[in-house]
C-alpha cells in the first residue's frame, strides 16, 4: 500500500477555498461566522471544518476517501481493521464491550481501569469479575497471566478478557501469555492500549499488544501527534462480530464527526508508517536522558520495580515518587506550573510526566533543575493508600438504574453505591456503582480531600449517591 498518501487530505483540500458557497453545517461557514475572539486563531482550520460532502466519504458507512486511511493504518498497526474515532479511546472502550458482551455476561478484568469500562458495563449489563492487580512503591502495575488463568478457570463462561496495557504509569503486562489463555478459553482478548500507540515501533520500548489481541483501542492524541481526542479501534481475528461492532460504533460517537481530526489522524498514520521509528527512538532517547537527570533527585518508577514483577516499563512515562522523596505532589505540582513546566498528572504521593513527539530536549535542564529545588525544599509529604478493594454487591448496571438518594459521606458506611466516584485523571474510580461504602472507603476519601484530590460523581454538597431500599446480595 501507497503510505506516502493522505487520502482525506486528498478529497478535503477541494473545499479549502473562500470562493464556496457554504448551505450546509456547520454554521460558521469555514470561518466567516467565527466569533470575532476567535475568528484569527481558529480561522485556519475553520476551513476544514466540513461535513460529508461529495467525495469526503462517511466516517459510519467508509466506501472512499476514510476507507482508504482506515486501511492504510491498519497495514501500518497491522490489524485486519481499523476505524477512526472522534470520541476518543473512551467511546472505543464503550463499543469493544457493547460489541461482545450482553446483560448478564461476565468478563474478566483488573478493577484498575478506566471509568470508560464501567460505564460500558453499566450501558451493555455486562457482569465484572475482578482481577488482582500488584504494587510497588504505591503504583498499581498490571495483571499477570497467572491471574487471567485463575479467574478463568472459575468463570469459564466469561465473554472476554479486559486489559489495560500499558497502564496510565506505563506498566505492560505480558499480553502474549494472557492472549495465549484467552485462545484456549476462545474469548475475546480486549486491550486498553491508549497510552501504546507508539509502541512497537521502536525496539528499546515494550511490544505492543499487536494481532494478540482481538480488539484494541489506542489514542493517537495522547502518545502520538494527533489533534485531542483521536484515537482508533482495531479489530485482528475471526473472534468478534464486526457488523455487531460497527453499529455499536455509531451509537457512541457523535453523528457529526470532525474532519479537521480525521485528517490528523490520517496525517498522524503517514508520519509513523514512514518515520515511526525514528519518532519512537527520538521519544525514547529523551525519556532516558531527562530519567538520568531526574533521578539525582528524586526517586522515580523504575524498570526493576516493574521487570521484578514480571512486567515491563514503557519508560516515556516518568513517574516521579514524591511522597519516596518525601514532599508533596500536589505541591511540587504547583510549583513547576510556576516555572512554566505541566506534568500530566499530580497526586499527594506522585507526578507523571508524560514525553511524547513534542517533547523539546531544550527543557531537559530545566525540569531537573526545578526538581532538585522541589526535593531540596523537603514540603510536607503525603501519602495516599492503594485504592480499597471492592466489596462488590450489586451489578453496575443494576445498581445504577435503582432508585437512589443523596447522602453524606458519614452517613454512607454500610450503604452500596449508586454512582461513580473517580479523581481525574487517571480515571480509575474509588466506587463504581454496586459496590459497597466501607468506612475505609470514606476515610480514603477524607484523605485525598485533606491533601487537595478532586473528585467526579459527588454532588456540590460532597454527598454521594446510595441505592435506597432493600438490596439484594
Amino acid at each position: 500500500m501507497d503510505q506516502t498518501r493522505l487520502p482525506i487530505w486528498e478529497k478535503a483540500k477541494k473545499y479549502n477555498c473562500g470562493t464556496r458557497a457554504w448551505l450546509h453545517v456547520p454554521g460558521h461557514g469555514g470561518g466567516p461566522g467565527l466569533p470575532p475572539e476567535t475568528a484569527s486563531l481558529l480561522a485556519g482550520s475553520a476551513r476544514f471544518d466540513l461535513t460529508e460532502l461529495p467525495g469526503l466519504d462517511d466516517l459510519f458507512c467508509p466506501q472512499g476517501a476514510i476507507k482508504d486511511a482506515q486501511a492504510l493504518a491498519a497495514c501500518v498497526w497491522h490489524s485486519d481493521a481499523c476505524y477512526f474515532l472522534v470520541n476518543g479511546s473512551s467511546a472505543g472502550v464503550l463499543a469493544m464491550i457493547l460489541s461482545v458482551c450482553s446483560p448478564g455476561d461476565i468478563i474478566v478484568a483488573p478493577r484498575t481501569a478506566h471509568s470508560s469500562f464501567y460505564h460500558a458495563l453499566i450501558l451493555s449489563g455486562a457482569v465484572p469479575r475482578y482481577l488482582p492487580v500488584p504494587q510497588a512503591a504505591g503504583i498499581h502495575l498490571n495483571v499477570d497471566d497467572k491471574a487471567v488463568r485463575a479467574a478463568l478457570s472459575v468463570n469459564p463462561d466469561a465473554k472476554a478478557v479486559f486489559l489495560t496495557s500499558p497502564s496510565y504509569h506505563g506498566v505492560c503486562a505480558n499480553v502474549s501469555a494472557i492472549a495465549g489463555i484467552t485462545a484456549e478459553y476462545n474469548i475475546p482478548l480486549l486491550v486498553d492500549e491508549a497510552h501504546g500507540a507508539h509502541l512497537g515501533f521502536f525496539a528499546g520500548l515494550p511490544p505492543a499488544a499487536g494481532a494478540l489481541a482481538d480488539l484494541r483501542v489506542q489514542s493517537w492524541h495522547k502518545t502520538l501527534g494527533a489533534l485531542t481526542p483521536g484515537a482508533v479501534l482495531h479489530k485482528t481475528g475471526p473472534r468478534i462480530n464486526t457488523f455487531r461492532l460497527e453499529d455499536t460504533l455509531q451509537w457512541v460517537q457523535t453523528s457529526s464527526p470532525s474532519y479537521p481530526l480525521l485528517l490528523s489522524l490520517d496525517a498522524v498514520r503517514k508520519q509513523m508508517a514512514l518515520s515511526g521509528e525514528e519518532l519512537a527512538r527520538r521519544m525514547f532517547e529523551h525519556a532516558l536522558e531527562l530519567r538520568s537527570r531526574l533521578k539525582e533527585a528524586v526517586p522515580l518508577l523504575g524498570e526493576e520495580q516493574v521487570n521484578a514483577q514480571g512486567f515491563s516499563l514503557d519508560i516515556t512515562k516518568v513517574t516521579v515518587l514524591a511522597a519516596q522523596g518525601g514532599f508533596n505532589g500536589l505541591k511540587a505540582c504547583q510549583e513547576l506550573n510556576k516555572n512554566g513546566i505541566d506534568v500530566e498528572l499530580a497526586q499527594p504521593d506522585h507526578l507523571l510526566a508524560l514525553v511524547g513527539p513534542g517533547y523539546q530536549r531544550i527543557h531537559t535542564a530545566k525540569i531537573a533543575d526545578v526538581f532538585c529545588s522541589i526535593a531540596a525544599d523537603r514540603a510536607e509529604s503525603a501519602k495516599l493508600p492503594l485504592l480499597p478493594q471492592p466489596d462488590v454487591v450489586l451489578p453496575p448496571r443494576d445498581a445504577y438504574y435503582s432508585k437512589s438518594r443523596s447522602v453524606s459521606p458519614g452517613n454512607a458506611v454500610g450503604m452500596v453505591s449508586a454512582t461513580m466516584v473517580t479523581s481525574y485523571p487517571p480515571g480509575i474510580p474509588l466506587l463504581v456503582p454496586g459496590e459497597r461504602i466501607t468506612e475505609e472507603i470514606i476515610d480514603y476519601l477524607t484523605l485525598a480531600h485533606q491533601t487537595g484530590a478532586h473528585f467526579r460523581g459527588l454532588n456540590s454538597d460532597g454527598h454521594i449517591r446510595v441505592c435506597c431500599g432493600e438490596v439484594k446480595e
